[in-house]
């Protein structure tokens, strides 16, 4: 036997011994535990570690900035009664969860979230949930303890929440993919872009704390700056004195409420208050109901601010003229038109102008009226910095309709 089956041989006599895995040493219990009771946080016990826990319940009448919280009972029942839809459009039985977050960052594999506090409506009021990573170590705890792993139906309410609270949650949860049971899928609702579609040319800001401050009445004393509070919370953690923390979770407790409260106050906006917003707000409303397709909701909007609003009217004018355009309301829709446009600036007035001279040139038949329209798009197209492909269309659109005009003309019997 060659040396070489020889080794072999003995090779598969030789039982290896099979490697142990290395048991996951469970992260110690926060040594500062007695003096963060003191703001209210209680430590609690999961699978995976220690999180540090806080509640507060509201009652339905408690009122925030100018809203009451229990308000948004009776939204929903108004929600569930009319015909038209909309994103913020939910059942009353709908699970409806308000979700804000505190982190170290605003992004990168150093960044990761320390607080997230959500809310929700129980049957004797409002429960405040609050979670407070004591350390790096308890991620995967604090993670398990928001109960995002549950598979249950939930609508989840944040404040550009779809763009950074929750993929910098899912961010986290990835990185414990192999410890955590994987992160549900619920239905989102950003009211920061709800807010932006109501409020776009109104506001300057759209923080939250701006937002409270014009729309809800709501006006916050003390309050942490947001620059400080990761720096507030690192120091707390190291120092064990929880005292900058307290307002760190006071200000997280604040951005929750004013979720409720905006989505209170929007959807009375956009279900039927029609008196106490500017013209701007709701010609943005009834925009975005005709982009959602719902175009009887959208004219709704639109009429009552060409027919209450008077010179504030022009730009609700030019979308209510393109409805009636696509509905084949031709003649009402070159007149709103003709008064939208001189009211309007920049290349929005030479579209409002372009759109009157199609509907002459081809549903109404009206040449003249349609070189007259197609002349005043070019003559503000002038004034104004507009794409190429609109003014080639003017330009085509007025050697058409000449061409039409000098086919139409009768000859002229000389004789």
């Amino acid at each position: 036997m060659s040396f070489e089956k020889k080794l072999l041989q003995m090779k598969g006599l030789i039982k290896k011994e099979p490697v142990k895995k290395k048991q996951a040493k469970a992260p110690d219990r926060p040594s500062y535990e007695a003096k963060w009771n003191d703001i209210g946080l209680q430590l609690k016990e999961n699978k995976f570690g220690w999180v540090y826990e806080k509640k507060v319940h509201y009652p339905f009448d408690f009122v925030h900035g100018n809203t009451e919280l229990g308000q948004i009972t009776r939204v929903l029942e108004a929600w569930e009664s009319t015909d038209f839809e909309h994103p913020f459009k939910l059942s009353r039985d709908a699970r409806i969860v308000f979700f804000d977050t505190e982190t170290t960052g605003l992004g990168g594999t150093g960044a990761y979230i320390f607080l997230a506090g959500v809310i929700e409506q129980g049957a004797d009021g409002f429960e405040l949930t609050q979670w407070v990573l004591p350390d790096p170590s308890h991620e995967a705890a604090f993670l398990y303890a928001t109960g995002f792993w549950q598979d249950d139906e939930k609508v989840i309410f944040s404040y550009n929440g779809k763009s950074f609270d929750w993929p910098q949650l899912t961010s986290r949860w990835t990185f414990h993919r192999n410890t955590l049971p994987k992160i549900a899928h619920y239905e989102q609702i950003d009211l920061f872009h709800g807010t932006k579609r109501i409020w776009k040319n109104e506001l300057e800001r759209m923080k939250l704390s701006s937002i409270e401050e014009q729309k809800l009445d709501f006006h916050r004393q003390g309050d942490v700056p947001g620059f400080m509070i990761p720096a507030i919370y690192l120091d707390a953690v190291k120092s064990g004195f929880p005292d900058a923390l307290e307002k760190v979770l006071y200000h997280n407790e604040l951005d929750i409420l004013s979720l409720v409260a905006l989505y209170i106050k929007a959807s009375d906006l956009l279900i039927e208050d029609l008196i106490s917003e500017t013209s701007g707000a709701y010609t943005n409303i009834g925009k975005w109901y005709a982009d959602l397709k719902q175009y009887e909701q959208s004219a709704v909007y639109l009429e009552h601010v060409t027919q209450e609003r008077g010179s504030d009217a022009a730009l609700a004018r030019f979308f209510l003229a393109i409805q009636k355009k696509r509905a084949g309301n031709y003649t009402e829709a070159v007149q709103l038109f003709k008064e939208a446009a001189p009211n309007l600036r920049g290349q929005i007035e030479v579209e409002a102008w372009v759109h009157a001279a199609k509907i002459c040139e081809h549903q109404l038949k009206d040449l003249d009226q349609a070189a007259v329209m197609a002349g005043f798009a070019k003559e503000a197209s002038e004034h104004t910095q507009v794409r190429n492909s609109l003014m080639a269309d003017i330009t085509k659109r007025l050697e058409r309709i000449e061409r039409k005009r000098r086919k139409n003309i009768p000859e002229v019997d000389n004789n």
